[in-house]
């Protein structure tokens, strides 16, 4: 939620995909008018931290569509690497669409971890 809000904004949510959640797979959506205002990467930043620290997971996977700009440019953003294009995963209004798909590895977020305090929305 952004800063002095009571209005959620979006959702994130993460699935494991093995015994112990040493993969998951992570899910997100923001709201149109809120896209582009640093408030999806600052709560991507704390969902991380979760994931990596609490949960103790080892590798997370998010996809994103193709043509989906600014959720590929935020996952870059967030120091994910591009595996693969998954061809057809996606049945979106009734098309199947391509979608790629980004990981992040435990070591990985470690290097990427900001060295100033984040600002939460």
């Amino acid at each position: 939620m952004p800063h002095n809000s009571e209005q959620a904004v979006g959702w994130s949510r993460v699935r494991s995909l093995e015994p112990g959640f040493k993969t998951a797979e992570w899910d997100f959506a923001l709201a149109v008018e809120y896209r582009g205002t640093g408030v999806f990467v600052d709560g991507a930043r704390l969902m991380l931290d979760f994931v990596f620290a609490a949960i103790g997971a080892h590798r997370l996977e998010a996809r994103v569509a193709v043509d989906n700009g600014r959720g590929n440019g935020a996952l870059r953003k967030l120091g994910a690497v591009r595996e693969c294009e998954l061809r057809g995963s996606f049945l979106h209004e009734g098309e199947y669409i391509d979608q790629r798909l980004w990981t992040i590895l435990l070591e990985e977020w470690h290097k990427a971890l900001p060295v100033s305090p984040m600002v939460v929305h």
